[in-house]
């Protein structure tokens, strides 16, 4: 009732069942809101280490690279129903930030330099923004890489980047000689500064300040095609993204089912009220729109939908995954009563992780905006 699998094409095709039953037992033995609970409040990046090398054990860091690149090669949409089961178990593992974005920006740039690092497992992330969330080449990049006599100088700041805590390596949107470029930068090189801050969920993000010496071959990618590329592997996050939303929202409702079984009240269960019983159906019918919506994105993916086709995808799904993963948040909330607040019970811990998701790489409030000023129906289409 609450599986991706029926709402996904790909999810039914062998291979990637397979991968998908091999992350659910690897997941059943990690006992997933435990390990959030334990870890949330940690100084250090251990517990996210940790859970990226059990996500590495299964291949989950790999799945999505293609097999002449030494990965799995399922398809990338295969990101999202992957993300659906770590949302549902409340997973610790930072699959989103360590894995889908540099993976994806790998593939959209070909680079198999990325992709081996990411086989012989490096944790990379993606540092790009540098305010407010808006698209690659919206806004310009003040991040600079120079050229003296000692190499390459990158100098600048990158805000609210996500899993550099845990990374061995760091991609980084700059601008060089008037055109874009990523640089690779390990994170413990000499003039690079890290502050994370903490959020709701306990993850955190990042401000780093960047004053370091490159060589050549650390720029792993220049000109007119970095752009297009950041961008597509943001709309396969956005995709991945709403998965997991999907995974926890899907747990929280029936979280709340239970207890409106359990609970009693006048000598019945509260879940015989009628009352209860149309809000639940109603919550249920927004999870189920989300879900179909989540599936017809993947199964875009997978058909090598067009760049902005796949972007309205994208934006579409994000947005109703947000909204529907908050409504179900806080419905269950209202509906568990006090219990819902309380720390020791997992109802909170999902909603709150539901919180830092919807806003990352845009809130459902700017997709839906985005939504609007693009073109979705050129060159194929949305179906």
């Amino acid at each position: 009732m609450f599986s991706l699998t029926e709402a996904s094409a790909l999810a039914r095709e062998p291979e990637v069942a397979a991968a998908l039953d091999a992350v659910d037992r690897y997941l059943a033995g990690t006992s997933g809101p435990a390990r959030f609970r334990a870890a949330r409040n940690s100084p250090d990046a251990v517990p996210d280490r940790e859970a990226y090398a059990g996500l590495a054990e299964v291949g989950v860091t790999s799945a999505i690279v293609p097999e002449e690149m030494g990965g799995s090669g399922l398809a990338p949409g295969a990101a999202a129903l992957i993300a659906e089961r770590l949302g549902r178990a409340l997973a610790r593992e930072p699959f989103i930030e360590n894995v889908v974005l540099p993976v994806g920006l790998g593939l959209a740039l070909s680079s198999r330099s990325l992709m081996d690092a990411i086989t012989k497992g490096e944790i990379l992330c993606v540092a790009w923004q540098e305010g407010p969330f808006a698209r690659p080449g919206v806004t310009p990049v003040a991040t600079r890489l120079e050229r003296d006599g000692r190499g390459l100088r990158l100098s600048g700041r990158k805000r609210f980047v996500m899993g550099a805590r845990a990374s061995s390596g760091m991609l980084v949107l700059a601008e060089i000689e008037g055109s874009h470029a990523i640089a690779s930068v390990p994170p413990a090189t000499a003039g690079v500064a890290r502050q994370d801050k903490s959020l709701a969920d306990g993850t955190c993000w990042s401000d780093i300040d960047f004053d370091v010496w490159l060589k050549e071959r650390d720029v792993i990618a220049r000109g007119d095609e970095v752009v297009p590329a950041l961008s597509s592997a943001i709309d396969l996050a956005n995709i991945a993204i709403a998965g997991m939303l999907y995974g926890l929202q899907s747990r929280i409702l029936e979280l709340t089912l239970e207890y409106l079984g359990t609970r009693v009240q006048f000598d019945q269960p509260i879940g015989s009220f009628q009352a209860l019983q149309h809000r639940a159906v109603d919550l249920y019918t927004h999870a189920q729109i989300a879900r179909f919506l989540i599936g017809e994105a993947v199964d875009s993916a997978v058909r090598g939908a067009p760049a902005h086709v796949l972007e309205a995808y994208a934006s579409r799904t994000k947005a109703r995954a947000s909204d529907s993963g908050q409504r179900i948040a806080k419905e269950g909330i209202q509906m568990h009563g006090g219990i819902g607040y309380s720390d020791e019970y997992d109802l909170g811990l999902y909603v709150k992780r539901i919180l830092v998701l919807s806003a990352w790489l845009g809130n459902a409030d700017w997709h839906r905006r985005h939504l609007a000023a693009i073109d979705p129906l050129g060159d194929g289409g949305m179906t």
